[in-house]
């Protein structure tokens, strides 16, 4: 073979090795997954049967590597072959992979379920030895807490977008062990999901902005069935929310232990979940807030565009005596100022805003120890304790190494850091590990979620001062003990926010009630604070055979020491590292709990022993990541031989954009031979500058760019007299001309009194332009601009007399409107109000703002 070229077949198999490519003349053995979610309260159980059949003439292996959310705590594997009900046990993974292999070699049919290594939120199951011509059928189920949005509502996710995740020891980026990637058109199996939901409050809806629910109230809504209307596309994670009556109750739980089980099963379990009710506390004033931004190839189309309006929403919202800065990563990194953070000024404010607009996913790889490790080398600034936001879509390999970094220097410190994961398939596992070691709080939106409560509700976070020096004291029925699980109570938490704590009873009566209440205490801003809450303890009458309480409680215990490992891996000496795993080991077998380093494995000793050669069938996982596809793998085909850069166009054209096309949402494949690839919707030769496109570098060749291959476009809703975006409108600072910086900074244009284009926007950007024109210190001045964007008219603003100040009537009418207009989006622009209410406090203003806002009100809108 010539060395300057690749044999097509030499090219589908490096790449199938990969897990980019599925052959659609190989059949895959899955053929439905079925998933049935049952969600009590805050809870969720989750269990998702995947169905096999064995088409060939020959025994198969099946190997289906997925997503979940790192939260989840995985409790039973089971299985059905030819009417053979096996159920799986926990043995070590290392034992569980060597009990797997031997009963393979002995032609047995055999199931693993195992974690991935590098990931707590990637799960492989193989099924091995499935005979021809047999159906097998495996079930797995998990339990989960579900989180909480701004507005009360629950959300439950079902990840089913697993991306492939950048790995700096191979310099590019890597499947998951056994993944094998395609897009979510060539899915081959069948999908449905059921859901009831049930609570101890009344149930008002269940709701999905992405899917069509179809609905059915049951027991005077104290029970609510769903399930989907259409046909799951898996171009994005199928998630939904659920409302109760009452969102902020208490939850108790006291679930049965089972005298015949072993460890913490057979022992009495409490959860009491419940929202701390502690005394308010200013926002903080003062602070250093670092904002580190993913600009990976990953983080191409929606999602580098979500994380600008999220840095332009944190940007406005930041309090007026801070110091900040931003910091750019990919596979370098650059701050927005090198030495050190600048002070919150007009002038470092048009520095970041001009760095936003410039923003592009174009620093290819994802190296984000090294932006990190800069942040926390940084010198402090006296008086600003610093809070770090970390915006990334999360496809990171290097997962534990991260997270110990993060904890290492946030340990015994006022830093704390905070993330926001971006888009579908996000790493669960890295977004939720750095903020659970960093002392923060993770949030999570899909392609197409609204990503303003989520900036508002982390800066909430980052704002006020945390509850520190945990303590909670239990007052119980006289002779019962208990054992808190985990051991140590939080570290720090935060007001507002839901606290989730378990404890092992001993000592309670089988059908006893009895009252038992508990107090937390800590230490905010330097003063103590405390909380109180009571509730009866009444034990459930029968045994949960699931006990998702238990399970729960065993994957807080197990979290908590993986979290010690990565923490004191690299002080640990081999006897305490092998100690340290032996109670991880220990704690997942008491609650039967998959853990990093425990497996399912189950034997089929009773079927009939299959003979021939095994061939393996790799089941396909839908990816939506445009970087796989645009072939940014250079260092993965140089491991497959390809070491000259000038053969890398010819592999890559030859299997990652073959026979592809642009469709509305996401590909499809088509029947003809010919070579091309996606360009902004058009075809063109590989490499070549089609218009604007000008590709993305990469080892000195022009790779294109697939913005657009699977993000949906959303159709563009501006006036004509407003060109840009609404994000580009944001970017207004606010100068002594506000219609100078309108018309030449956000592209917000003055328009005359008539105000028949800009009422056109619609209300969601009418609220952000107004917004936008927050200048620094929260005030908003006067301009046709605004008052058009208002529908105030200027005898309307000449006929308030509370203030001969233009700039207080203004910043007054603004927050009337907000108020009036967007009052079910109030926790999106809480943070821009308390930033208006402060300067507004330092006019005295007679009579009180609250009066006057009132009043105004009843002026503007006399309805």
């Amino acid at each position: 073979m010539p060395e300057n070229t690749l044999k097509a077949n030499d090219d589908k198999n490096a790449f199938r090795c990969l897990g980019l490519l599925s052959d659609n003349r190989r059949i895959v053995p899955l053929k439905s997954i079925k998933v049935d979610v049952h969600i009590i309260g805050y809870v969720a159980e989750v269990s998702s049967r995947l169905t096999y059949f064995n088409e060939e003439e020959t025994p198969v292996e099946a190997v289906f590597t997925f997503p979940v959310d790192d939260g989840s705590a995985v409790f039973q594997f089971e299985a059905d072959i030819d009417g053979r009900h096996i159920v799986a046990e926990i043995q070590e993974k290392e034992q569980a992979k060597l009990t797997y292999q031997d009963a393979i070699n002995h032609g047995e049919s055999a199931m693993l379920l195992k974690e991935d290594n590098s990931a707590g939120d990637i799960f492989s199951c193989m099924l091995g030895n499935l005979p021809p011509q047999s159906e097998a059928s495996l079930v797995m189920k998990y339990v989960i807490e579900l989180p909480q949005e701004a507005d009360g509502r629950l959300r439950f996710t079902l990840p089913t977008i697993l991306n492939p995740r950048y790995s700096p020891d191979v310099g590019g980026t890597v499947p998951a062990e056994g993944a094998t990637y395609v897009p979510p058109c060539e899915i081959p199996y069948e999908f449905c999901m059921t859901a009831t939901v049930e609570g101890y409050h009344k149930v008002i809806s269940a709701t999905s902005d992405r899917v069509t629910l179809d609905v059915k109230f049951e027991q005077n809504n104290r029970v609510a069935k769903v399930s989907l209307c259409d046909k799951f596309q898996f171009d994005h994670d199928l998630s939904f929310l659920v409302q109760y009556e009452n969102a902020y109750s208490p939850h108790v739980v006291l679930e049965r232990g089972n005298p015949e089980a072993e460890g913490l099963l057979k022992e009495d379990m409490l959860m009491v979940s419940f929202h701390p009710d502690l005394k308010e506390v200013s926002m903080a004033t003062s602070g250093e807030y670092v904002f580190v931004i993913d600009r990976s190839g990953s983080m191409i189309g929606n999602k580098i565009k979500n994380a600008k309006e999220a840095l332009l929403l944190f940007l406005k919202s930041l309090p007026p005596d801070c110091y900040f800065n931003i910091i750019s990563f990919g596979s370098i990194f650059k701050p927005l100022f090198p030495i050190e953070s600048q002070k919150y000024s007009t002038e470092s404010l048009e520095e970041a805003i001009e760095l936003e607009k410039s923003m592009e996913a174009d620093m290819y790889g994802t190296e984000i120890q090294k932006p990190l490790t800069h942040v926390f080398n940084m010198a402090a600034i006296e008086g600003h304790p610093r809070r770090v936001f970390v915006l990334t879509d999360g496809e990171v390999d290097d997962i534990r190494w991260v997270t110990r970094l993060v904890k290492e220097n946030t340990q015994n410190t006022d830093t704390r850091v905070f993330t926001l994961g971006i888009g579908d398939g996000v790493s669960t596992a890295l977004v939720k590990g750095i903020a659970s070691n960093g002392g923060g709080k993770a949030e999570i939106i899909d392609g197409e979620e609204r990503i303003q409560s989520k900036v508002v509700s982390l800066l909430k976070c980052a704002m006020q001062p945390a509850i520190t020096d945990v303590n909670i004291d239990w007052d119980l029925p006289s002779g019962v003990t208990l054992v808190s699980i985990p051991s140590e109570p939080p570290s720090s938490i935060y007001a507002g926010e839901r606290l989730t704590l378990f404890t092992i009873l001993k000592g309670l009566g089988s059908n006893s009630t009895a009252a038992g209440s508990l107090t937390l205490k800590g230490q905010q801003n330097g003063s103590p604070v405390s909380y109180r809450m009571t509730f009866t303890l009444c034990k459930e009458d029968e045994i949960c055979e699931s006990a998702p309480v238990h399970r729960l409680a065993t994957k807080a215990q197990i979290k908590l020491l993986q979290d010690m490992e990565a923490e004191d891996i690299l002080l640990l000496n081999p006897i305490e590292d092998a100690e340290l795993r032996q109670k991880i080991v220990n704690f997942s077998r008491q609650g039967n709990i998959v853990s990093r380093y425990t497996a399912f494995v189950a034997i089929d000793t009773e079927g009939k022993k299959v003979s021939g050669e095994l061939s393996q069938r790799s089941c396909p996982v839908p990816m939506v990541s445009t970087e796989y596809k645009d072939g940014m793998y250079d260092a993965r085909l140089m491991k497959q031989g390809v070491t000259d850069p000038s053969q890398y166009s010819t592999a890559i054209r030859k299997t990652c954009v073959q026979h592809m096309k642009l469709t509305k949402r996401h590909c499809q494949l088509l029947d003809d031979d010919e070579d091309w690839c996606v360009k902004d919707g058009s075809r063109s030769g590989f490499g070549r500058k089609t218009g604007k496109n000008k590709g993305i570098s990469c080892f000195n060749i022009k790779l294109p760019k697939f913005s657009k291959l699977f993000s949906k476009k959303r159709k563009s809703k501006e006036p004509v007299s407003c060109k840009k975006s609404v994000a580009e409108q944001m970017g207004a600072v606010g100068s002594s001309d506000s219609a100078q910086a309108c018309s030449s900074t956000s592209g917000v244009t003055d328009v005359p009194e008539d105000k028949t284009e800009t009422s056109k926007l619609p209300s969601d950007d009418a609220m952000l332009s107004v917004i936008a024109l927050q200048q620094l210190h929260g005030r908003w001045e006067l301009s046709d601009t605004l008052l058009t964007l208002l529908e105030v008219t200027m005898e309307d603003f000449g006929q308030l007399n509370f203030s001969d100040d233009p700039y207080v009537v203004c910043t007054v009418i603004v927050l009337c409107w907000l108020r009036k207009q967007f009052s079910h989006r109030q926790e999106e622009w809480q943070m821009i109000e308390t930033k208006a209410l402060a300067w507004l406090a330092s006019h005295n203003l007679s009579p009180s703002e609250e009066d006057i806002i009132q009043q105004t009100t009843k002026s503007l809108w006399r309805d």
